[in-house]
């Protein structure tokens, strides 16, 4: 196989890989979606990430979704813009929003850029965001008492 053609598979492969992983939908409590954004967001992924987040909400039965941005490296305006959007849209089919994890980077480039996230609920990271999923839904976490150094054994797996 050529050089040229095999730098051309690659780059096939990493532009697949990068449209196909930028993000994930998945069940974080009984009412609650997690969806976690990675690598760099451009407008491109952005149409893509938003319908697979409302099929996730329309396919369960959910009223809140924890948007976790701790894994983004850089956005761009339009893509702050479209994250507002995103937001806006869940809000419109019932839903409660919650972003987590923004850095300092993508922060300063929202706030540069005038993208204002005042309507929606905020957390510093993931663990803050699920504590303020439990209490939105009525829920507290509580520490389980260990029995001589084990979890109790109804929270043990079945072998």
């Amino acid at each position: 196989m050529a050089k040229k053609e095999m730098t051309q598979r690659v780059s096939i492969s990493e532009k697949r890989i990068g449209l196909e992983s930028s993000m994930i939908v998945s069940k974080l409590t009984d009412r609650c979606l997690y969806s976690g954004f990675f690598g760099r967001l451009d407008s491109a992924r952005m149409k893509m990430i938003t319908d697979e987040i409302l099929e996730a909400i329309d396919q369960t039965d959910n009223d809140t979704i924890v948007i976790d941005l701790s894994n983004v490296d850089i956005i761009d305006s339009a893509v702050a813009a479209h994250l507002i959007r995103v937001g806006d849209v869940v809000r419109l089919v019932g839903c409660n929003v919650i972003f987590c994890g923004i850095n300092s980077r993508v922060a300063q480039t929202m706030m540069t850029v005038g993208v204002e996230f005042s309507k929606y609920l905020l957390c510093k990271d993931l663990r803050a965001a699920l504590r303020l999923v439990f209490e939105l839904q009525g829920m507290m976490l509580v520490p389980i008492p260990k029995v001589h150094g084990a979890a109790p054994k109804s929270y043990m797996p079945e072998v």
